[in-house]
């Protein structure tokens, strides 16, 4: 079976995570094939595993640009037509869209596609969300799948009218759990490594500095945290992208330097993870992030924000502590009950992952979608 997979941009996210080990493991028994955008921090594994079956479209950018859009699709589309392709699975909102309508117009016997999230959300204009919501509804009805990595996905979509009950099939996004479980601890190369001291408080968050993951806040409350409590405080900001400047000027502005590290892109974030006391995300909007499930796995308790998909992975008071986003006094409230109470710490990690592996395993995800793409 030729299997198609559409992503707007590979950049380490959740989204992107799931489609390459989707890709990874039909590749073993299927001629697969990848499109995304010619950048992306993931572009190179995608380059490895599945060579010139990888394919960089040109015009494919995230932001709208009806002359690009156009290109980008013309460009699926002919890939589609010239390829034999069987299957379609697309991932993340624009390559869900072109991905559809070229899939449709070459009569692809199977078209899937994977909501990681709407792209309308209470944090964008309501003219723009609704453009959004438009597009998705006169899109659902092409696929034959709508995939949700989220029951509130679901339920979102079906209450505003994008596609039918009996489309919808909920796969949950994944990590991979032996990767994280078997990992040798190197605490103490970090602490060396960036001069942090043993009884040091440390938290973490690995985000792409975007606007939805909403990285300033990790700042803001780094500073309020820090004037808060008394042992020495050091916070690991994993990532970069296009709020790296202001990043920078606002650890400036608080006099963070020593304090809040940016340790830029990592191949390996078990490090970062394991050698943490908290780990944090400070999202205005998620799909289901595959960071919080990883933090889990090395049994480290979360403070996150109260989104669609963080709620279905941490029970407020059990396995981590939830914040209203925005809420800098809130989300420092209980870092400090963490930093103040280690024992409740370790009890709510070793929760979380109790969860995660009953419920978050990529073996698990890998064969619900075997099931749908069989069907």
């Amino acid at each position: 079976m030729n299997i198609l997979y559409i992503i707007t941009k590979l950049e380490l996210g959740g989204a992107q995570k799931v489609c390459l080990d989707l890709a990874r493991h039909f590749n073993k028994k299927n001629n697969v094939y990848l499109i995304s955008s010619l950048e992306g921090q993931l572009n190179k594994e995608a380059e490895k595993l599945l060579g010139e079956n990888f394919i960089k479209n040109p015009y494919l950018v995230r932001k709208i640009s009806p002359l690009k859009d156009l290109k980008a699709f013309n460009f699926i589309r002919k890939f589609i037509e010239n390829n034999d392709i069987d299957l379609v699975h697309t991932h993340s909102s624009k390559a869900g869209v072109l991905g559809r309508v070229a899939a449709h117009l070459n009569n692809i016997d199977k078209v899937i596609h994977t909501i990681h999230g709407f792209a309308f959300n209470d944090f964008k204009n309501p003219l723009i969300n609704q453009i959004y919501k438009n597009i998705e509804r006169y899109t659902a009805h092409l696929a034959d799948y709508l995939i949700a990595v989220t029951n509130m996905d679901i339920k979102k979509g079906l209450e505003n009218n994008i596609g039918k009950k009996e489309q919808y099939r909920l796969v949950r996004a994944a990590a991979d759990v032996d990767y994280f479980v078997n990992y040798k601890n190197e605490d103490e190369k970090i602490r060396e490594k960036y001069n942090i001291e043993e009884d040091s408080f440390i938290v973490t968050q690995m985000s792409c500095f975007k606007k939805q993951k909403n990285p300033l806040d990790f700042v803001k409350i780094a500073k309020k945290l820090k004037d808060r409590v008394d042992k020495k405080t050091y916070f690991f900001l994993v990532g970069d992208g296009k709020l790296g400047k202001k990043i920078k000027r606002k650890i400036s502005e608080f006099g963070l330097e020593e304090n809040v590290i940016l340790t830029g892109w990592e191949d390996d974030v078990r490090p970062f993870i394991s050698v943490s006391d908290v780990f944090t995300l400070t999202s205005l909007w998620e799909g289901l992030p595959i960071a919080i499930i990883e933090a889990h796995l090395l049994k480290k308790p979360v403070v996150v924000t109260k989104v669609d998909g963080n709620q279905e992975i941490v029970r407020n008071g059990i396995n981590g502590f939830l914040y209203t986003p925005g809420n800098i006094d809130n989300a420092v409230e209980k870092l400090e009950i963490l930093y103040h109470n280690q024992d409740l710490g370790k009890k709510m990690g070793n929760l979380g992952y109790e969860k995660v592996i009953e419920e978050f395993s990529k073996d698990k995800m890998l064969k619900d979608t075997e099931a749908i793409y069989y069907d």
